[in-house]
This record gives C-alpha cells, sequence and structure tokens, in this order.
C-alpha cells in the first residue's frame, strides 16, 4: 500500500493549501528543527476584511536565523489583545463567528497565559484542527529525523526512514528544491499538490481562495470545511519517480 508523507514547517493559523496538502497525506512530519522563515508567511495569518485581504503579523523573537523549536512569540507586546479586536471586526457578523472565537482568539489568549512556544503554538493548533475536520493521520517531529542531511536528501531520507513510498510537497519547492535523484535512490516517488479552493461563502469583495483556517471556519459548517479542505482529492496531482 502507498504511504504518502509530506514536511511541513509549522505555520501560525495555516492557509487552506496547508490543510489539504496534509489531508491528502498519511504522515504529516513536522519539520520543526529548521530556522524559522519569516518571508515564506510562517508568522502571517491572512485574514478578509471587508473585502479586502489583509495579514496579521504574530511577533516572534529573533531574526530569520532562529530555529523554530528555539523561537518564541512576544507575547509583551500585546499582541493577542489586538488579533482579537480584528476577528471581532473582520467575522463578527459570520455565521459561524463563535466557533472562531473558540478556536482561535480562546486558544491565543490560553497560549499567551502559558508563554507558549512558537512551535507549541503552531503544533498544538494545527493538530487538533486537523482532528476537528476528521484526519487521523500520523504527526511526527523531525527532530532527530535525517538530521546529517541537507534539502531535499534529508525528505527522501525522512521519507525512507518512516518506510514512506512518496514524498508530497508543493510545487514552488519542487522546482527550487526538489532533486529527484535523492528520491530515485530511494525508490521514491514524489507526489506534487495541484488544488485550487472550491469558492464557499465569504464577506463581501472577490473570493480569496488561499486564506486561514480560520477564514473558512468562521464563514462555513465544520463539515462544510472538511468537504472543501479535500474537494477534489488529489486528481490532477502530478507523480514523479
Amino acid at each position: 500500500m502507498d504511504k504518502k508523507i509530506c514536511v511541513y514547517q509549522p505555520n501560525v493559523f495555516p492557509p487552506l493549501h496547508y490543510f489539504n496538502r496534509i489531508m491528502n497525506s498519511d504522515v504529516w512530519v513536522v519539520l520543526d528543527d529548521v530556522q524559522l522563515n519569516k518571508k515564506v508567511g510562517q508568522t502571517r495569518v491572512p485574514l478578509k476584511i471587508n473585502g479586502i485581504e489583509h495579514h496579521f503579523i504574530i511577533p516572534v523573537l529573533g531574526g530569520n536565523r532562529v530555529k523554530i523549536n528555539a523561537a518564541s512569540i512576544a507575547y509583551h507586546l500585546d499582541w493577542v489583545s489586538k488579533f482579537q479586536t480584528m476577528l471581532h471586526y473582520a467575522y463578527g457578523k459570520s455565521p459561524y463567528f463563535e466557533t472562531l472565537w473558540s478556536t482561535a482568539a480562546v486558544y491565543a489568549t490560553y497560549h499567551q497565559q502559558l508563554n507558549s512556544s512558537f512551535m507549541h503554538f503552531c503544533e498544538q493548533f494545527t493538530t487538533q484542527m486537523l482532528r476537528t475536520l476528521g484526519w487521523q493521520g500520523e504527526i511526527i517531529s523531525s527532530n532527530g529525523l535525517a538530521s546529517d542531511k541537507k534539502s531535499s536528501e534529508r525528505m527522501a531520507e525522512i521519507v525512507a526512514l518512516l518506510h514512506g513510498t512518496h514524498y508530497v510537497g508543493g510545487g514552488k519547492g519542487f522546482e527550487q528544491y526538489v532533486d529527484m535523484e535523492h528520491f530515485r535512490n530511494r525508490n521514491l516517488g514524489v507526489i506534487i499538490q495541484n488544488w485550487k479552493c472550491p469558492e464557499y461563502a465569504q464577506s463581501k469583495g472577490a473570493f480569496a481562495s488561499n486564506l486561514s483556517i480560520l477564514d473558512l471556519i468562521a464563514n462555513v459548517s465544520l463539515d462544510e470545511a472538511r468537504e472543501v479542505l479535500v474537494a477534489g482529492g488529489r486528481n490532477g496531482w502530478k507523480e514523479y519517480r
């Protein structure tokens, strides 16, 4: 049987394609022992306010060279109350605002009280959300897995160590970082995500296709959210060997 493994860095309140990729995999390896890359949006939450996409940035201490499993969230900057105000302003009239509030606003307050690390904040939210949406795959930390290797060779070795058959990745990463020889040498396939989010009810303005999971659960039920995130399965996704 195929065993599909995706390797993804933690992300605060991740965008929809993030969940789509994990939910089309059997294992999510949380890549939490590498450098935090704020430029790719790991600390950014895309939301829709008055029909326009806005990004809320969760402040993390240190520069871009801090490792994810060592990064700290700057709770002292009082971003939690600002974040909650933004959620209320953006989604206060949305049909499933109470679900959003209990899932995100209460969650942020709880982790502020715990002074949770960036890694803990991200991983716990995504894990809880995946389970709520019905995904029962395996979640594994990358810490200690093939840590002597770099880039796509490490991804291939992780898949091999976990007895996987396929690595599931994204198009940009495939173009920029994947060397197929690392996978061929281990008799592994590579599946590249190709997903367009189906349109769902949003606030006014043009449909925005890849906002945070928070936008989705504010506007549709959890059952409907799951259907959106798994729509189309892996139809149209390319496989390489």
